[in-house]
Parts: structure tokens; C-alpha cells; sequence
């Protein structure tokens, strides 16, 4: 719900018709039928294929003509260092496109995280560099201006997680934390954060990046209970540190590991009450990864793609798609 704006939703719709009911006994509403548009959010849904679609590709238009990079080239997010020469711009034109993405990236765009993570660290005192990179993510969105998260109810309501961190990534040598969960195979939350302290290792910089994704997963999975979702088994973590697993494992590390602030120890009291369990997942197929650094572009449109992020496509295209596949495989046959 948005002010006087929301979105109902249930087991089927005779239980929804009769929540509009009784809301329209009590307050003057208008029914706009299926979800298409909320807040700045485009949704697409083919109910025969059990696919939903959430997309901005208005709202990305609508911020590029705004900010002058309608007919920018596309690109991706890599950043730039910063220049001594630099000179400050305008704070207040570089907080309105900071700003403008941070709204896309809580919604659509996952893989923008990592960017509004560097650039908003800087909006009291932009320079040329900061604006160079902020606009840089302009040109990605114009790029993928038509991307979106796709979930499919094929694959079920089964909760993945995947929890990275970039270690002294930060220019005080602070690490970055990043978390990406999926449902039905698209992004539902994300998080790309600097940490508070300084991690003395890469296992130490994991291992505190781990809190950061079991208390969203706690709170998922509680959520998911509450809506009458059975959240067995759903309760994994995925990191790619064998040394971070094992410091939450193995009490006889405590010697190596006492100075690490008590709340991160956390993790190691979820792990052994059964409350989390840890797996290691090969760098390779990491999905936060990009939450934690920007990345070449190949490796990013990977992950991006893992993350459930691609184009629309229709059920006439798909239909299309179908017939030449069988086409191939008549042909592979004869």
C-alpha cells in the first residue's frame, strides 16, 4: 500500500472479490483491474506460462530525457578512480541522478546496487569524477532500458541466497558487503554495503558479510511462514570462503577471531542451533559478487542474468521461439 494506492493480492479471487467488497462498503475506490503499473513499476504477466515480469523501462526513459542521455552510448558500470585535478559540480544535479537510480535500483535493477553504493557515498561533495560515474550509470540503464526481473512459477517458491563480500575494497580499506535472494527465480531482495569495521582477512571481511544476510534471511523466511509457505530446507547460505564456513563452525578458532565484534558471532550461534546452514558455491557462479565490485562486462551480464534479469518476451514470441526450436530438432533428427 502507497498512500491511496495498493495492491491486493490472495489464494484466489473469490477471497480478493470479497476483500474489494468490503473495502468498498467502507471507502469510495476505484477498481483498475489486473496489475500493469505501480508506482513507476511496469508489470507483465502470462498467466498460461506462469511468468511474471516487473520492468521500469518508462521511468528509465522518462530519467534519461531528463538528465540529457536519451541518445547516450550505452555501457556498462565500471567505475573510475578519482583525480586530484577534480573540481566540485553541482551537489544539487548530482543527488537528483544519484537519487533517480537509487529509486530504479530498489525496485527493477539489482545490478545497479554496487554503482548507488560508490556514488551516493559521495553527494555531499561531488566531483567531476563522482558525476562521471554517476552518469555512467545512466548509460547502462539506457542500455537495458527494456531488462526487468522475471519470476517463474515453474521453478517454485524455493528461497536462495547468496552472500559476498570485497575485502578493504573501500579507499579506508573497509570491506563491501553484498546479498542477493531469489524466489522463483528472480531477485526478490539485494544489498550491496560497506562495512562498519575494518576486516584484518578475506575470511574475516566474509564472515561479517554473512550477518548482513542472515538477518534478511531470518526475515524472510519468517515472512514467508507467515503467508502459509512451507519454508523447510530453505534456510541456506551460499559463500564462496571455506574459511568463513569454518569459522562458523569450529569454536577452536575463537583465539583468532575475539576481536571481531560479538554481533558477527551471531552467525556461528544460527549455524550451530540449525537455524542457517552454510554452503560454499564456487566463485564463478557467485551472484552477489556484483554486489560487492564492479565487475568486466561479460562476467556482470552473467550474473545479471542470474539474478532473473532479461527482456520481456511475449507469449506470440515465445510461441515463435517454440515452433523454430521443434523446427531444429526435426531437422537435427532427419
Amino acid at each position: 500500500m502507497w498512500v491511496d494506492d495498493f495492491i491486493i493480492f490472495g489464494e484466489n479471487m473469490a477471497i480478493i472479490n470479497d476483500l474489494k467488497a468490503m473495502l468498498k462498503e467502507e471507502f469510495e475506490m476505484k477498481d483498475v483491474g489486473d496489475l500493469s503499473y505501480f508506482l513507476g513499476i511496469q508489470v507483465n504477466r502470462d498467466k498460461e506460462r506462469k511468468l511474471l515480469h516487473i520492468h521500469q523501462t518508462g521511468y528509465t526513459n522518462m530519467i534519461l530525457d531528463r538528465y540529457g542521455m536519451q541518445n547516450s552510448k550505452p555501457a556498462g558500470t565500471k567505475l573510475v578512480k578519482a583525480s586530484v585535478k577534480d573540481t566540485l559540480v553541482d551537489r544539487t544535479e548530482y543527488q537528483s541522478i544519484v537519487g533517480s537510480q537509487m529509486y530504479g535500483m530498489q525496485a527493477t535493477w539489482p545490478d545497479l546496487a554496487q554503482l548507488i553504493q560508490q556514488i551516493s557515498q559521495f553527494a555531499q561533495k561531488p566531483m567531476v569524477t563522482h558525476l562521471k560515474a554517476a552518469k555512467q550509470g545512466l548509460r547502462y540503464l539506457n542500455g537495458t532500458a527494456n531488462k526487468g526481473i522475471t519470476y517463474n512459477g515453474n521453478k517454485g517458491l524455493q528461497l536462495e541466497c547468496w552472500s559476498d563480500a570485497n575485502w578493504g575494497g573501500e579507499e579506508g580499506r573497509e570491506s563491501v558487503s553484498g546479498f542477493i535472494f531469489t524466489l522463483a527465480g528472480g531477485t526478490v531482495s539485494w544489498s550491496s554495503k560497506k562495512q562498519s569495521s575494518v576486516a584484518l582477512s578475506s575470511a574475516e571481511s566474509e564472515y561479517m558479510a554473512l550477518l548482513h544476510a542472515l538477518k534478511e534471511q531470518i526475515w524472510i523466511l519468517r515472512l514467508l511462514k507467515e503467508l502459509g509457505y512451507d519454508v523447510k530446507d530453505q534456510n541456506i547460505i551460499k559463500t564462496d570462503n571455506q574459511s568463513a564456513i569454518a569459522l562458523a563452525h569450529k569454536p577452536e578458532h575463537h583465539a583468532r577471531t575475539k576481536h571481531i565484534d560479538i554481533q558477527y558471532h551471531f552467525v556461528r550461534n544460527c549455524v550451530e542451533d540449525g537455524r542457517t546452514h552454510l554452503e560454499y558455491f564456487p566463485t564463478e557462479d557467485m551472484v552477489a559478487d556484483g554486489l560487492t565490485k564492479a565487475l568486466g562486462l561479460e562476467r556482470h551480464q552473467k550474473l545479471a542474468k542470474m539474478m532473473g534479469m532479461e527482456v520481456w518476451q511475449k507469449s506470440e514470441d515465445y510461441a515463435i521461439t517454440k515452433e523454430e526450436e521443434n523446427e531444429t530438432e526435426e531437422e537435427e533428427e532427419g
